[in-house]
């Protein structure tokens, strides 16, 4: 089983196109900080996240007094200023494991940091590979993902759906 950290970005995306039984079915241990799982408000969101919170499967992680220092005191080349974002990249750091997320800076310090980094799209292709979902509702996923978040890869996605529509 492979570890790996996640921010909500990645989790909202799969929430909206409701693929998150699929996501926790992938051979991870999925883990989250404490203060990026409390930037889930909405009520639904909460809901559906702590029953898999649960069940085991999305691990919280707690960060002791110590550690929320460290934290603090942990220096990025680009500023983080959100302390959960710089909570997963600590963690990550610590854990030596991949991180999942949509942020272009967080994304990009974990890289400088010789962190694995993946965003809603891999866990697209993992799903795929994995056979927990089929081409044809590849397909239509990455056509609602694209609406579900704008700031994704659009050109990426065109491509993975132009290889599922030219492989049927």
């Amino acid at each position: 089983m492979k570890l790996v950290i996640t921010d909500v970005s990645v989790l909202f995306d799969l929430f909206h196109i409701k693929i998150l039984s699929e996501f926790f079915a992938l051979d991870f241990e999925i883990y989250i900080t404490v203060f990026v799982y409390d930037e889930i408000v909405n009520q639904e969101q909460i809901k559906e996240f702590e029953e898999f919170r649960q069940t085991g499967k999305l691990i919280v992680l707690d960060l002791s007094q110590e550690e929320e220092e460290q934290v603090i005191n942990f220096k990025t080349k680009r500023n983080l200023k959100s302390i959960p974002d710089k909570t997963m990249l600590w963690k990550a750091i610590q854990l030596n494991c991949p991180l999942l997320t949509c942020d272009a800076k967080l994304r990009k310090e974990a890289i400088d940091n010789g962190i694995e980094v993946h965003g809603s799209i891999w866990v697209l292709l993992a799903l795929e590979k994995e056979k927990l979902i089929e081409k044809q509702r590849m397909i239509a996923l990455l056509e609602q993902i694209k609406f579900v978040n704008n700031r994704l890869p659009m050109v990426e996605i065109d491509k993975i759906m132009k290889r599922l529509k030219e492989n049927e």
